[in-house]
């Protein structure tokens, strides 16, 4: 089930605000002064500048995911800058509010591969894709969860998947797009971002990496 779309288009835009695009009345994400929206593919997209701008969605219940249910996170990007020397966040959920990072998604400080982090009853489990965005070309990304373990897809084809062996504590704090607290994040641009409330099945996140 599709819980929330945020897919920058101008009917969704008010000043520094943007809609949930699914209609439902979900969160709104909010843009720091350093995210602009920008033509990117296939309409709107986000564009972050590397100097820790960020855009946030508050903690609500239905953002609050779930490994037993499964959860997809899932949107396109596009690098801009190569490798800087330092980890560079695309998109990190916490526990709670000031607490650990419950999910994250980086870029690797020496090369544009991606980490992916859960945060289980254990501690971090971490996984690193094979393949690398390449600069300037759009890419798409699926984030998976279910009761088993975690998978990672690249433009609609399954990249790396590892088991969990412990169960991951639920992802219930605040949604951010680029930039970590303190920390550069990306130079590049984000769009038609969204998070479903099951684990996607390969057709479907092709179908996705195809829109």
């Amino acid at each position: 089930m599709l819980v929330a779309r945020w897919s920058f288009e101008v009917e969704d835009i008010n000043g520094r605000r943007v809609a949930d695009a699914t209609g439902g009345g979900g969160p709104a994400m909010t843009l720091d002064e350093g995210v602009r929206i920008v033509p990117g593919r296939d309409g709107e997209a986000l564009a972050f500048d590397g100097t820790g701008s960020r855009a946030t969605v508050p903690a609500v219940p239905e953002l609050a995911l779930s490994q037993v249910f499964g959860f997809t996170v899932a949107f396109h990007a596009c690098v801009t800058e190569g490798p800087t020397g330092e980890w560079r966040a695309l998109l990190f959920k916490r526990v709670a509010d000031a607490d650990a990072r419950a999910l994250g998604v980086w870029l690797h400080p020496d090369a544009d591969r991606l980490r992916v982090q859960l945060f289980t009853i254990k501690g971090p489990e971490y996984m690193d894709s094979h393949a690398r965005l390449t600069a300037g070309t759009w890419s798409h990304l699926a984030f998976v969860v279910h009761a088993q373990g975690m998978a990672l897809y690249l433009d609609g084809k399954l990249d790396v998947a590892v088991p969990l062996e412990h169960p991951v504590v639920t992802p219930g704090g605040t949604l951010s797009l680029g930039a970590e607290p303190g920390k550069p994040g990306i130079s590049g641009l984000m769009a038609d971002v969204r998070v479903y409330s099951a684990a996607l099945d390969e057709h479907t996140i092709r179908t996705l990496a195809a829109e």
